[in-house]
């Protein structure tokens, strides 16, 4: 997981259980498999009232304050709501790192957008001759300075 990054949908890595591994196609490095995710979900009303005041204030703070972060402790995760997901998980084939986990809603919404992202790689494959002409162009030549 990249540093820094807020992800929706956690797994727990590596998953225990899972759907058999596939690999994305014979000459990439990539793996995707089915496994079970979950969300968890901040229900700021189980929170104590002085935990409450202090997250409406951070959030309110017209300074970015709020991190998504609260002094972790007890309450806190009594405030927590985990729900389980199903999800498909995306890792390099060599090292086994998580790429990405999509939900199944993100599947279906990417499943929708597939005749548009063709078209991309269309336009693209079109001006790929072009590109290529303008990339020797512009190729880096060292100078000789001997």
């Amino acid at each position: 997981m990249q540093r820094g990054r807020h992800r929706w949908v956690h797994i727990d890595y590596p998953p225990r259980k899972r759907s058999t591994v596939k690999k994305l196609h014979e000459s990439h490095d990539k793996l995707i498999f089915v496994c079970q995710g979950y969300r968890d979900r901040l229900l700021s009303e189980k929170l104590p009232p002085e935990l409450q005041k202090r997250l409406q204030e951070l959030k309110d703070s017209p300074v970015p304050l709020y991190d998504r972060r609260l002094p972790w402790s007890q309450d806190l995760q009594k405030a927590i709501q985990r729900t389980a997901v199903p999800c498909v998980a995306f890792a390099t084939g060599r090292t086994h790192h998580l790429l990405e986990a999509f939900t199944m809603e993100e599947v279906f919404a990417l499943e929708k957008l597939v005749p548009e992202i063709l078209q991309g790689f269309a336009e693209l494959n079109k001006r790929l001759p072009e590109d290529a002409k303008d990339a020797a162009k512009t190729r880096h030549r060292p100078l000789d300075l001997k």
